[in-house]
């Protein structure tokens, strides 16, 4: 007979479920919808944002095309992006999979949410820009729930153009 904790329960509750995947959802339109100003409050200070591939994550290495450790540093891509980085316009629309919670332990949730990233160009062109994993651990923030860190592990092998806004 298998015995279920506190934690084996909330792992399975609803309510926390849609928490993790209302965060989820709230992040994603900051960076499809804007404004992209909004994108580093869904993070602690301090925290890890990390686009790698899937490679380097399964052999354990910490290699990215994009890595910030705070949210101050966030706040400079989001201005960047908006502001100062020079690039052909694009939109970014994101399809996500419902989120697994793994675990949750010491007030983290460890929560796994598969992703489909597409990028529109002016002309009306759409290509898939990556197909990834999100691998995150997520906090609670007073009321809120954050990102403590955010991992996007991407399978394409090949990334088209450059990583501009956030994934």
């Amino acid at each position: 007979m298998t015995t279920m904790t506190l934690e084996d329960n909330a792992v399975l509750d609803p309510v926390m479920r849609d928490r993790v995947e209302q965060l989820q959802l709230r992040y994603i339109h900051a960076i499809d919808d804007g404004p992209l100003d909004d994108w580093p409050s869904y993070f602690t200070e301090k925290c890890l944002y990390l686009i790698q591939a899937r490679d380097n994550a399964d052999r354990g290495q910490e290699l990215g095309v994009m890595r910030f450790i705070t949210r101050a540093m966030l706040r400079d891509r989001a201005t960047a992006t908006q502001h100062a980085a020079v690039f052909a316009p694009r939109t970014i629309r994101h399809l996500l999979g419902r989120s697994l919670i793994d675990s949750i332990e010491n007030g983290e949730i460890r929560a796994r949410t598969n992703v489909a990233i597409y990028q529109s160009s002016p002309d009306g062109d759409t290509m898939l820009l990556v197909a990834a994993q999100y691998r995150d651990i997520i906090v609670e923030d007073g009321a809120d729930l954050k990102f403590r860190e955010k991992r996007v592990v991407y399978d394409t092998f090949r990334l088209p153009d450059s990583i501009v806004y956030p994934l």
